[in-house]
């Protein structure tokens, strides 16, 4: 009996021992988790001061804010490093989290340590003007030289961004999943820009002609009157680069590219079938279609055709990228002592132009001479340069700026950029795209505007998902339209004056499918026509002044492609980010 007791003792002994064990574990554990929660929340704190700094050129306070940067992720992934998080990870319940945290912590401390400094070298090279032409010439040497260390930081975030895909900050507990959130919106916005600094690094010396001569088509979209990619491509001028030196040539408008009878070049069969054969006869519909790379080569077929030139490639913007480039490169003053500024650039070109001035000369004179005025002011290195960059930076990021190269080894390097404008196809990256064109022949989509938003809202069997895409469209024509110049409102042929008509056009990813779709939450019939191996939905629509409307579309993508999409959409009056990432399903 005795020795049952003693027994009964030592079990208990021990099992108040085992319980104290994970008492102190337990105890271990909450102190790391909430030091990793300061430490994560210390790190967001400082990761803004280093931007702040940066933006007000205080590189001596960006570097102190860096340091404590370095000190708060640090701390982050040793509070989350050794084998109670390790073991953690395994949990029910918790261990998405804690799995998540840990994982978290330690990139941030691997990118910090690895891409902080070298960001902030780039920016302090900006700063100091480094890359500021001279005599219209950009510093080749310069960017030849800092070239390998800005792959190295861009790979550097690209990893850190791959181990954080399958992190979800919505499926994690507080107060994890806000700061989880923020962090990985901080990690996908440095890589993307990690990755165009150095794709642009290593594109830039040939496309500035380091090597050989180059010559571009610019073309400058006016979104007043939509195409897919942008707008209708009205303003054009033939820039020279040569050994970093960029000078702008001949300037002109569609229609002193225009006349032909034929189409200059054979169209894509399921192109042709989608959008007609304009697009291939007359310039200003070359980008009906969405892949901006489509339209950019029938656009250099056209103008080598009438300028006699050979063309190395195709660059596009739009007055709302100029306005954010601007900002920096302050302001012009053209024709008749006009001013533009990043203030007023985009109603002067887009409305006030066609109400002032009354022919068409008149107008491509005025948009000739405000784009060379811009162009100048951006090569005689004029104003800021950081945040001349920032605002190119953004309108690539709106897909307001877009590069096709007629060499195939550059073009390789565009294709997956945010300035490539291509669509995805044949890609495990589900991309739904939705595309406007214009079909009143005015200046009436100034007046406007739209938000297009996607997700992924159920996983289904084989891994494929279901996404759901809307835009809402808003008309504000004021209602005394009748005041506004027929250069705005159009004929009348097309659509009633003080009416915006457009066809709206919805791409399924490439071997998916639209599975609905509804307007103003009525059911609405889908077609099944294919543009590059994509199913199109096409939806012409028509706005009165002041008039809403919402289209909303149920679109399912191909078996096997469980990782996050990509929403795409053409760039208009309001700014928006553009290829935005559609959170998976499956993940």
């Amino acid at each position: 009996m005795g020795n049952l007791t003693t027994s009964g003792l030592s079990r208990r002994r021990i099992g108040w021992g085992i319980a104290l064990l994970l008492l102190v574990a337990l105890g271990m554990f909450a102190w790391q988790a909430v030091t990793a929660s300061r430490a994560l929340l210390d790190a967001r704190t400082s990761g803004e001061l280093v931007q702040q700094r940066v933006r007000d050129g205080d590189f001596d306070g960006a570097n102190r804010a860096l340091a404590d940067l370095r000190r708060h992720t640090h701390r982050a992934a040793g509070s989350t490093d050794g084998p109670l998080w390790d073991l953690g990870r395994h949990l029910p319940w918790l261990g998405r989290d804690i799995g998540a945290v840990q994982t978290v912590s330690a990139v941030l401390d691997t990118a910090t340590r690895e891409n902080a400094p070298i960001a902030l070298q780039l920016s302090e090279a900006v700063d100091a003007g480094r890359f500021r032409p001279q005599d219209q010439r950009i510093d080749l040497a310069e960017v030849e030289r800092l070239t390998p260390a800005v792959r190295r930081a861009a790979d550097s975030i690209a990893r850190a961004a791959h181990r954080l895909e399958g992190t979800h900050a919505d499926r994690l507990l507080f107060p994890f999943n806000d700061l989880v959130g923020d962090l990985q919106t901080q990690v996908d916005r440095a890589r993307s820009a990690a990755t165009a600094s150095a794709d642009a690094f290593e594109l830039l010396p040939d496309m500035l002609g380091a090597e050989q001569p180059r010559t571009y088509l610019l073309m400058i979209q006016n979104p007043a009157e939509l195409r897919a990619t942008g707008g209708l491509p009205g303003s054009l001028a033939l820039l020279h680069a040569e050994n970093g030196k960029v000078t702008m040539g001949w300037q002109g408008s569609a229609s002193d590219i225009n006349g032909f009878t034929a189409p200059v070049v054979k169209l894509a069969r399921d192109t042709e079938q989608q959008y007609g054969p304009t697009p291939a006869v007359d310039l200003r519909d070359t980008n009906f279609t969405p892949d901006f790379p489509e339209a950019a080569q029938i656009a250099k077929a056209m103008v080598e055709q009438r300028q006699h030139v050979t063309l190395d490639g195709v660059v596009s913007v739009d007055p709302l990228a100029l306005a954010q480039m601007m900002r920096g490169t302050g302001p012009v003053t053209v024709k008749d002592g006009v001013v533009l500024n990043a203030g007023n650039v985009v109603p002067a070109l887009l409305n006030q132009t066609y109400q002032v001035l009354d022919t068409q000369d008149a107008q491509n004179t005025f948009f000739e001479n405000a784009a060379r005025k811009i162009f100048d002011s951006v090569m005689a290195g004029q104003g800021n340069q950081q945040l001349a960059i920032r605002g190119l930076a953004t309108g690539a990021s709106e897909h307001r700026i877009q590069v096709w190269s007629a060499h195939d080894d550059e073009q390789a390097v565009l294709q997956g950029t945010a300035v490539s404008g291509a669509l995805i196809a044949k890609s495990g990256t589900p991309q739904v795209g939705m595309y406007l064109n214009d079909s009143t022949a005015g200046k009436m989509d100034y007046y406007l505007q739209y938000r297009s938003t996607a997700a992924a809202v159920d996983c289904r069997r084989g891994d494929a998902q279901d996404i759901r895409a809307t835009m809402a469209i808003t008309s504000t024509m004021p209602a005394d339209f009748q005041k506004l110049s027929p250069w705005i409102l159009g004929t009348g042929q097309f659509a009633a004056q003080g009416t915006i008509a457009f066809n709206l056009r919805i791409y399924a990813p490439y071997g998916g499918e639209i599975t609905g779709m509804t307007v103003d939450g009525q059911g609405h019939s889908v077609t099944a026509d294919k543009h590059k191996g994509r199913q199109v939905a096409l939806l012409p629509l028509s706005l009165s002044p002041g008039q809403k409307t919402t289209v909303t579309a149920d679109i399912r993508t191909a078996t096997g492609e469980p990782g996050d999409g990509v929403l795409s959409f053409t760039p208009g009056m309001v700014t928006a980010p553009n290829g935005v990432r559609i959170a998976s399903a499956c993940q």
